[in-house]
């Protein structure tokens, strides 16, 4: 005859939150019927999705760098420069993953104003002639273009020059100076951009296991797969609750009543991700592979 279990003896309580600790979370472990009764194989398991937030920072060299001390008296870096750091992690349960953590993207930001944000226009702003000048005479006119711009800046707010601006005419100007400004300081002091993404990678649990290289980062590379010989570990460590998981409203049974039904009793673990020596995130979830097993009265209807 069909089997159906109650939902009692199921006791089967969905993993929402890790936000309610004190809740119990188990399943049905093994074989039996559910409430359709169809004969079920239960092998309860927790996976995890660690989403990582890397932050790339790209210095590009400007044309003029050489010649930054001698009219602006900075130090420009001369060398361009690629770094990348492992900034945030998110832990999320794999069921719920898709409404917990976003999806793989990237955004970008850097201080330019013309043109691509990683490279120089091919005819630079400062040229305002067909005259052709060598890359240092070109410097030195592109610097006294900047002291030009914040003199006439400085006019401008003191009211010496423009009597006609004011208001928004004058927040309009101020506005187009500093990005004019802007455009050539970039000239010798280049772009710096930075970029941020999210990778996402799905992490199964093993029974007993509390540490998993979930990936591999370099400052000069980025992140590299868990399998890369080289590299940072990115770890995932797991450190479960002192405390035994239990039923809180279902009374256990010994294995060996011929009534019982087995159930899996998830631990709560504080779940930590570590780029080197860094913890970047850590989340508290149920993990099924760091729980017990417990028996419970089978309370079919024949």
């Amino acid at each position: 005859m069909k089997r159906i279990l109650s939902l009692l003896a199921l006791a089967v309580i969905s993993i929402a939150s890790a936000s309610a600790q004190n809740e119990t979370y188990c399943a049905v472990a093994g074989p039996y019927y559910n409430a359709a009764g169809k004969l079920v194989i239960s092998d309860p398991s927790t996976t995890l999705q660690v989403q990582l937030t890397v932050k790339k920072e790209q210095t590009v060299v400007g044309p003029y760098a050489k010649y930054a001390q001698k009219y602006l008296e900075v130090r420009p870096a001369l060398v361009e420069r690629t770094t990348y750091s492992v900034t945030n992690a998110a832990i999320a349960l794999a069921p719920e993953c898709a409404a917990t953590l976003p999806a793989d993207a990237s955004t970008s930001s850097a201080g330019t104003y013309l043109g691509s944000q990683d490279e120089f226009a091919k005819i630079s702003p400062d040229r305002l002639s067909s005259n052709t000048y060598s890359l240092e005479d070109a410097a030195q006119q592109a610097a006294q273009m900047i002291f030009s711009i914040r003199k006439h800046r400085m006019e401008l707010i003191t009211g010496e020059a423009g009597e006609n601006v004011f208001g928004g005419g004058l927040k309009d100007a101020l506005k187009a100076l500093d990005e004019k400004e802007q455009e050539l300081l970039e000239l010798f002091l280049g772009k710096k951009i930075t970029t941020t993404s999210t990778h996402s990678f799905i992490v199964p649990m093993t029974a007993g296991a509390t540490e998993y290289v979930v990936a591999k980062f370099a400052s000069q590379g980025g992140l590299k797969p868990a399998t890369a010989t080289d590299g940072d570990i990115i770890k995932l460590t797991l450190t479960p609750s002192a405390a035994t998981p239990k039923l809180s409203s279902i009374s256990e049974v010994e294995s060996n009543n011929k009534a019982a039904i087995a159930v899996r009793i998830a631990n709560m673990a504080n779940c930590s991700v570590a780029a080197g020596n860094k913890v970047v995130g850590s989340a508290t979830l149920p993990v099924f592979e760091l729980g017990r097993t417990a028996y419970i009265l089978n309370t079919a209807k024949r």
